[in-house]
């Protein structure tokens, strides 16, 4: 009897995605993540406003630890930076992460700048109006 020659071949563990440049998976598995946190920008920025107040301060640190993340990961695996890769590679999604994460971090500075200036205002007021009722 012949071997089936459409039988898998034997699979090592230590095999790694076409596509992928080699990369070992759990560093695949952190340029995903990354990809995924860069092209959830804009829904994050709407959940933050309509669900909490509290997401507008953690956008900032979120995107920033994601960035410092995507420079680590890039000056490890060069093949991450290629710029002639193509299309909807793991490259290029990778790479234009990078824009998206940048302007969560601007858009995390700007919303704690504006929570700043509206609180620090109304901190300022409530204890004027304590400290003249108390005056009283």
């Amino acid at each position: 009897m012949s071997e089936n020659p459409y039988a898998a071949g034997n699979v090592s563990e230590t095999s790694f995605s076409p596509g992928t440049g080699g990369l070992p998976p759990d560093v695949v598995k952190k340029v995903e993540a990354i990809i995924k946190d860069a092209r959830q920008f804009w829904l994050a920025i709407v959940l933050c406003f309509f669900c909490s107040g509290i997401g507008l301060v953690i956008i900032f640190p979120w995107y920033l630890f994601r960035l410092f993340q995507w420079r680590s990961l890039a000056q490890q695996h060069p093949f991450l930076t290629e710029p002639n890769a193509p299309t909807g590679s793991l490259p290029k999604r990778f790479q234009s992460a990078k824009l998206k994460l940048i302007l969560g971090i601007v858009f995390g500075l700007l919303t704690f700048g504006l929570l700043v200036g509206l609180l620090l205002p109304a901190i300022t007021a409530a204890r004027e109006a304590a400290d003249a009722a108390n005056q009283r």
